[in-house]
């Protein structure tokens, strides 16, 4: 080999040397992050650094101190990016709680069971992530049933159907459903309660007495229970009170009613025509001065109005009207009034047998020395028939014998409500021996065996009756006519 060739296979075998110690290095720059912070201990790092240096000094040093400066470098980027990667994840995660966080704050709902009622204008509605729905809203002054409460930022919303809400600030909860009556306490009294949104809980206020009455405003339900409020936010329930009352007739008699029975049989401020009895007409006959031996209003009464109506320019009918009964001289407010008296109630859903039949009697007894007037049936300020009498006197007791009342009483053909009450089933017959306080008590005609008269006994041998000229206390005995049976109210 010449000196030449020589010369050109030591500068390759060097450069040959050279580059596999590179290679080496570049494997070690090339570990992962915790290789290049233990380099130094690195026995196969150092074995390759160390025959690199041993075979090309200077310049294997050179290399290795660049390569290691490159590899401290380019390892410290991907620690960099890595670390910054991290605390974005974890804002990114920060973040996401502190959404949840905030959602779960902004938007909670809780169960709520009430009644939410519009105010004077219509309510919006909303949906549950607080947006408005745009093409409907609540009536004004409506009711609507609520079972979920929602607090979004701040506000409180009521749902009223499957996914829309109503804002609290538009509408009024209260609990259960309006409804007036009367509650009765029973024997052991009553457990106080108060209404939240969730239920009942007792008030901690002592318990309402035995037997007291109390007027309710409000029915709700819960656990098969009635409750009824009344008081502010005040409950009672179906456990411990009843609106049953204490006393009731047996099914099929005439039933007891604890509220204020109404007019009823025909219009309050009826016109007065021909065939009408009762107040009215016997005030219409006394002004043009006839007699009221027998109280209807009859032809001759008829001509006496249709010549008053044409004296007055009024319309010439015959017939009483308002405008008529104010020519007479007669006020507005006796034309309504008169048909309208119905006895005020004088019992409760508290009171006995005893006190129905006292408070019956006790009517009866307000009426003592008026006169005796055919298909009167109105207020003790004037006078009534018999069976005028009874109605009245069955009014205060708390019982409506309708289709038979006060008003029905007037108008024709119903002259003999007596007969009506023999008849009715509802007001079963008894024993004449049985006969006992507040029974009804019958007569007939002698001469034709059909009813004429009834009375309320007062004992045994003594009724209150209307007849045959007045109000009066008078024995069963008295000439009344045959007795023909005695039928009782009041099981």
């Amino acid at each position: 080999m010449n000196k030449k060739s020589k010369l050109v296979f030591i500068c390759g075998l060097a450069l040959a040397m050279m580059t596999v110690a590179t290679e080496q290095t570049v494997k070690a720059d090339t570990a992962t992050d915790a290789q290049v912070q233990t380099v130094d201990t690195d026995v196969q790092n150092t074995q390759a650094i160390s025959q690199a240096t041993q075979s090309t000094p200077v310049q294997t040093q050179t290399t290795q101190d660049a390569q290691v400066t490159t590899t401290q470098e380019d390892t410290q980027q991907p620690v960099q990016q890595a670390a910054a990667q991290q605390a974005t994840d974890v804002a990114t995660t920060n973040a996401a709680a502190e959404q949840a966080t905030t959602d779960t704050t902004a938007a909670s709902i809780s169960q709520v069971k009430g009644v939410v009622t519009t105010g004077d204008h219509f309510a919006l509605l909303y949906k549950q992530d607080g947006s408005q729905v745009a093409d409907r809203a609540l009536a004004a002054n409506t009711p609507w049933l609520t079972d979920e409460k929602l607090a979004y930022n701040g506000g409180t919303y009521y749902r009223v159907s499957t996914e829309e809400f109503v804002k609290g600030s538009d509408v009024t909860l209260d609990y259960g459903v309006s409804s007036d009556g009367i509650v009765r306490v029973t024997q052991n009294g009553a457990v106080n309660y108060t209404r939240n949104e969730t239920g009942f809980v007792k008030s901690g206020q002592p318990n309402f007495g035995a037997n007291s009455v109390w007027k309710y405003s409000r029915l709700d339900n819960s656990n098969d229970k009635t409750f009824y409020q009344i008081g502010n936010n005040t409950w009672v329930n179906s456990d411990d009170s009843t609106t049953a009352p204490a006393y009731q007739n047996p099914n099929g008699w005439l039933q007891i009613q604890n509220t204020q029975i109404q007019p009823g049989g025909g219009a309050v401020g009826y016109e007065l025509y021909n065939g009408v009895e009762g107040i009215k007409t016997w005030l219409v006959r006394r002004y043009f001065g006839y007699s009221n031996v027998h109280t209807v209003y009859d032809g001759s009464v008829a001509a006496s109005v249709r010549s008053l109506q044409a004296r007055k320019g009024l319309p010439v009918t015959g017939n009483v009207d308002l405008a008529t009964w104010k020519a007479m001289g007669f006020v507005e407010s006796t034309w309504y009034g008169i048909d309208s008296y119905v006895a005020p109630l004088q019992t409760n859903i508290t009171s006995s047998r005893s006190d129905h039949i006292e408070a019956m009697i006790n009517q009866a007894y307000k009426y003592i020395g008026q006169s005796w007037i055919t298909g009167a049936a109105s207020s003790p300020d004037y006078g009534v028939d018999c069976s005028g009498l009874v109605t009245q006197a069955l009014y205060a007791s708390g019982v409506d014998s309708a289709p038979i009342t006060a008003i029905q009483h007037a108008q024709p053909g119903n002259e003999w409500n007596s007969r009506d009450y023999w008849a009715d089933e509802r007001i079963p017959h008894v024993n004449f021996n049985d006969r006992q306080r507040g029974d009804l008590i019958f007569f007939t005609d002698p001469s034709t065996g059909i009813i004429w008269h009834v009375g309320i006994l007062l004992d045994p041998s003594t009724m209150i009756e209307s007849w045959p000229f007045a109000v009066q206390v008078h024995s069963i005995y008295g000439g009344r006519g045959n007795i023909a049976g005695v039928k009782r109210v009041f099981s």
